[in-house]
């Protein structure tokens, strides 16, 4: 007879919803150090998206847990959950993610910060999040049976890795990406595919144990020295003219213990003075 993991996760919202009279948005699954550098992070579970490209997927975001995110930027106190990433706005990088938006919400839900309407406050708090980081069994019910996005914001390799063992052990699937391949455990590559920035990267992550999700300039070839078949990503709107499917119905970037079996590799796309940022970056060797 399997394990029921139900009750767990039960008994945590009833609990919330006593103390909050709403129903939890979020799950704190993590409080604790930094794989990267030791300090404070923090990583919350929305269990619901609507995000276009990934559809209705579980996001996880990884943040440091005092210090704003936007902040964070500025000072570099990201490192803690990016690592060394190139992309990084400290690097003068092309991250596609939009920390200003998405990012700022979900921390400003975390420390229920006052909401501001057209600059008056409204005397209202943004509704905290259900922690259950203590709670294996309940960690493990929230990602049963869902598709998990390992690092909506944040590099997955930031975490220990017993959190994605608990979040993954019965899910349907996931997607994972990590910049830190060269320097963590390589049972990373158990949920995340390796964020190759130069295609020449790519026999060294295989090497290593990992596939690899491979970003390149418009027109330039594949690696062909790899044991691994490389793909195209569905979403490839360079390539494809469209999205041909999302995060969520395609789940081929699942690291080696995921549904997918050969490399990926996109188009660098997005906003147009990222795009240039990284093509300068290639160009300067």
């Amino acid at each position: 007879m399997p394990f029921d993991f139900t009750s767990d996760l039960d008994l945590a919202i009833t609990d919330y919803k006593q103390a909050n009279k709403a129903k939890p948005n979020g799950f704190i699954i993590y409080r604790g150090p930094s794989n990267l550098d030791g300090k404070p992070i923090v990583v919350i579970a929305i269990p619901k998206s609507n995000n276009d490209k990934t559809d209705d997927m579980l996001q996880t975001f990884i943040m440091r847990a005092d210090v704003p995110p936007l902040d964070a930027l500025k000072s570099g106190d990201d490192y803690s959950v990016c690592g060394d990433c190139l992309a990084r706005p400290a690097n003068k990088g092309w991250c596609y993610v939009n920390v200003a938006q998405s990012v700022n919400m979900v921390y400003k839900s975390l420390t229920q910060a006052p909401i501001i309407r057209k600059g008056i406050d409204t005397g209202n708090t943004y509704k905290p999040y259900c922690d259950i980081s203590e709670n294996w069994l309940a960690i493990t019910q929230l990602g049963t049976d869902k598709d998990n996005r390992l690092g909506t914001y944040g590099d997955p390799a930031a975490v220990p890795l017993d959190i994605w063992h608990k979040l993954n052990a019965h899910a349907h699937g996931w997607n994972g990406y990590t910049h830190q391949w060269r320097t963590v455990s390589p049972a990373y590559s158990k949920y995340c595919m390796a964020s190759i920035d130069k295609p020449c990267d790519t026999l060294t992550a295989e090497l290593m144990g990992y596939r690899c999700f491979i970003a390149h300039v418009e027109g330039e070839d594949k690696p062909s020295d790899t044991s691994h078949k490389v793909v195209t990503c569905p979403a490839d709107k360079q390539v494809h003219g469209e999205a041909l499917a999302s995060c969520k119905s395609c789940l081929g970037c699942g690291g080696t213990g995921g549904r997918g079996t050969t490399h990926r590799s996109i188009t660098v796309h997005g906003t147009g003075y990222k795009v240039k940022r990284y093509l300068e970056w290639r160009e300067a060797g």
